[in-house]
Parts: structure tokens; C-alpha cells; sequence
């Protein structure tokens, strides 16, 4: 028989530490943001006024599930409040996923009705679920047995790049255009600098590599007259923290491109189980016209290939850039199901709903709820 316990104090999770990461490599869907590490550093920098959610599955005293879940009370003015459960990890995360080990069905069948049966949240949001995984496939097959209305909806796209054997193929890819615009900047970038490839491994610290990386971030926003990813003191400590972690297990590839020893391009990835995960980067906009962005990445891609790695997976987001590489495309799912409250069902209805949305920009009012 299996049974279901929840976690709700760090303490008692801080215990699977060991076992969490060999747990995860037995499933099926094993990706960076479900490991212990980015889980225990999230909620480290994250979990303060959340409560812990996890659900472990346990068949004959062994572990053969774990929901790694949240409840978070969300406001929008002084209106209403939503309480949600959610993933741990989100929205920092970009994939999100239970670690099914042995019965997935059942063991999903019972977290969901064991969510049922309390009556502390007004709605389940498991948003960034990639298509295809498990917990998709189970959700879509089984979406009437699990005692809640489950619903599924397309929440962003990710492309990626399937890694062939040589770069010389990688290359044959592309289009003459693309091939052509390569060797054109990087010509020209050589001819006025004197141009190299360094790792964190350059720098004093992984803080002083994390932080040429927030500055390069930033820059590239500020020239658009916006705020990026790490404008936030709290996220830059997470990322940071996070870094710290991942060089450690051999997981971080933070990367520049140099022009007579100054940064002007960083990507900042994450190595795990012959796949790089891009999460992010940056580059000086007065460096835009040699395309450093696109050097940098086309010097990460041919690292990859050299190491035998099978994947470069770009994440969340279509944006031109990364559809470059002869990229394809894989979907991230958000199911969900709101289980009473008139103002959860409203919220829901105005994030769904594009024209409902914009109006309440256009108001001044997000249409997501702050915590």
C-alpha cells in the first residue's frame, strides 16, 4: 500500500537531502530544477511567508514519489486574496515536475486527492510542467480520475537544439546567411580587439563572475529602458547562492567573451546530465553590432558538442534569438483547477483572458497577484 505524508517544515525536508538526488536520477524526468539544490537554495532565498507543501509517497517504508508543492497567499490591492498551491521553484523555475519513481499513476492519483481533501487552498497551479514528461502524460490520459477538475493550457515555448557529433555539422545547419554573419563579426570583433573565452574560473569568485554578469544583464535591459531579470537584491543573493552550489557539483558553465580582457558578453548556464540549460545572459549593448551575443553562444554550443553533451536547451521564451540554431520547439504546460473562491475564479478568467488583461494594465492593475 502506498501511503502519503506531508512535509511542512524545512527541517523535516532538509532530511531527504541525502536520498532526494538519487531519487530524482531514478525517474524518468530528471532536470536541474528539481534537484536538491535549486529546491533547498529557492526555498532559502524564497520561502519566507510560504508554507511547505511537499508530499512524499512511501510504498514499503521506500519512497517512490515526491510533490515538491507550496501554499502561497497571493493579493491584488486590497480586493481579494488567492491561496495557491504551487510548485517550489516557481517562478524562477523554468521546468517543474514530480519526481515519480515506481506506481506514477497511483502515486499521482493519491497526491491529488490528498490535495482534495484539505481545505486550505482556493487553487492548484502547476504551471512550467514540460510537455511530454510523466506528470503530463498521466494529467492528460487520466484528466477525469483524479477528483478534481483538472484543466491544461499552453503557458510558453522552449526551443532547443538536438547536438550533433561535430561542430562542422552544427554549422551545416545553419543558413549560408547565418554562417556568413558569423565569420563576418567575428572577423571584424578580431581585427579591432583581441578577443577570448573565459569561465568563472578566470575570476577571483563565483561573486565576481555572478556580478559581471548582473552588470552585462542590466545593461542590455537599461539600453531598452527596462529592469532585467536580477534587478531584485533578493534573486541576485538566490543566484548567487545558487552558483555557489552548482560549481560545486560540477553543474555551473557561466561563460564570457572578452575583448582585451573587458567582459562584454556573459551566458550564464547550467550543465546536468549531458544537457546545458541556458537561463540567462547578457551582453554591453555598445558591443551589439559585433553580435557578441550570438559569438558567445555559437562558442557555448561547440563546448557542448566537445563534451559530448546531447542537448542545449535555451528554456522558456521564442524570442529570435534563439530560433537561430536550427532550434526546435517543445511546450510548457500549466494545469490547474480552481476550487472555490469567486475572486481565484476571477483571477484565473483575467489571466486567461488577453483583452480582460490588458484592460487592467491599461488600468494600472496586474492581473497577477502580488504576495
Amino acid at each position: 500500500m502506498i501511503r502519503i505524508r506531508q512535509i511542512e517544515t524545512f527541517d523535516e525536508l532538509e532530511r531527504m537531502g541525502l536520498l532526494w538526488n538519487d531519487l530524482l536520477h531514478k525517474s524518468k524526468d530528471d532536470d536541474v530544477f528539481s534537484t536538491w539544490e535549486w529546491i533547498s537554495c529557492w526555498w532559502k532565498h524564497f520561502g519566507t511567508h510560504r508554507q511547505l507543501r511537499v508530499l512524499v509517497a512511501k510504498e514499503n517504508e521506500q519512497i517512490v514519489g515526491i510533490a515538491p508543492l507550496m501554499g502561497s497567499s497571493y493579493r491584488f490591492m486590497k480586493l481579494g486574496k488567492v491561496n495557491k498551491i504551487e510548485f517550489i521553484g516557481s517562478p524562477q523555475a523554468d521546468y517543474n515536475n514530480f519526481i515519480l519513481v515506481k506506481n506514477e499513476q497511483k502515486c499521482l492519483k493519491l497526491f491529488l486527492d490528498h490535495l482534495a481533501r484539505r481545505t486550505d487552498w482556493d487553487a492548484l497551479e502547476l504551471a512550467d510542467v514540460r510537455e511530454g514528461t510523466l506528470l503530463a502524460e498521466l494529467v492528460r490520459r487520466q484528466r477525469t480520475d483524479y477528483g478534481l477538475k483538472l484543466e491544461e493550457r499552453i503557458v510558453t515555448i522552449c526551443p532547443y537544439v538536438d547536438l550533433p557529433n561535430t561542430k562542422e555539422e552544427l554549422m551545416a545547419r545553419l543558413s549560408s546567411n547565418m554562417r556568413n554573419n558569423l565569420r563576418r563579426t567575428m572577423h571584424r570583433l578580431q581585427e579591432c580587439y583581441r578577443v577570448e573565452f573565459w569561465t568563472h574560473r578566470e575570476f577571483g569568485s563565483i561573486k565576481a563572475a555572478m556580478d559581471l554578469l548582473f552588470d552585462l544583464h542590466e545593461k542590455r535591459w537599461a539600453s531598452k529602458g527596462k529592469s532585467g531579470a536580477f534587478a531584485s537584491d533578493t534573486v541576485r543573493d538566490f543566484h548567487r547562492d545558487l552558483a555557489k552550489r552548482l560549481a560545486e557539483k560540477g553543474w555551473l558553465a557561466l561563460l564570457f567573451l572578452t575583448v582585451d580582457g573587458a567582459a562584454v558578453a556573459a551566458e550564464y548556464s547550467f550543465d546536468y546530465r549531458q544537457k546545458r540549460y541556458f537561463y540567462h545572459g547578457g551582453f554591453d549593448p555598445r558591443f551589439a553590432a559585433y553580435g557578441v551575443r550570438t559569438l558567445l553562444h555559437l562558442k557555448s554550443l561547440e563546448m557542448c558538442i566537445a563534451a559530448g553533451f546531447r542537448e542545449y536547451d535555451f528554456l522558456r521564451g521564442d524570442e529570435k534569438y534563439k530560433l537561430r540554431w536550427d532550434s526546435q520547439m517543445r511546450k510548457n504546460l500549466e494545469i490547474s483547477v480552481v476550487r472555490k473562491g469567486w475572486f481565484a475564479k476571477l483571477q484565473r478568467i483575467a489571466i486567461r483572458n488577453e483583452t480582460i488583461g490588458a484592460l487592467a494594465r491599461k488600468l494600472g492593475r496586474s492581473v497577477v497577484l502580488e504576495p
